[in-house]
């Protein structure tokens, strides 16, 4: 009578050990690793124009990621605080997209004078 609970028993605890072994749950240790767009800024130039009152700002993003992209930048002026003071947008590449290894260029200009000490120019890029 033994030997007939016994080899049920055994028979499930083998499925369960072998549903476990080639496909259960599984705890995976280590870091994992997540991928995003990358994007550089190239040839950023911030011009302080005769007025005194306009920058006119201009640069390229660089695509560095695996596929097309299109969007805008955010030109952000800081105070020597860090503290944005002001801050304007334009697309890049006229709104058309740039494939992967090239450049899409934007151009802007911006109104300051009434903001005071702006030190800093950062540019932030934006894809749609």
């Amino acid at each position: 009578m033994k030997i007939r609970f016994l080899l049920p028993v055994v028979l499930i605890a083998t499925l369960l050990l072998a549903g476990n072994v080639l496909g259960g749950s599984v705890v995976r240790t280590g870091t994992l690793t997540f991928s995003a767009p990358v994007y550089e800024i190239e040839d950023l130039v911030a011009e302080l124009q005769e007025d005194g009152n306009n920058v006119l700002v201009s640069g390229k993003v660089k695509n560095l990621g695996h596929s097309p992209v299109k969007g805008y930048v955010i030109v952000y002026f800081k105070n020597k605080k860090g503290a944005v003071v002001h801050s304007v947008e334009t697309d890049v590449n006229k709104n058309r997209p740039f494939p992967r290894g090239k450049a899409g260029i934007f151009e802007t200009s911006a109104n300051i004078g009434n903001t005071t000490d702006i030190q800093n120019v950062v540019i932030e890029f934006v894809n749609k």
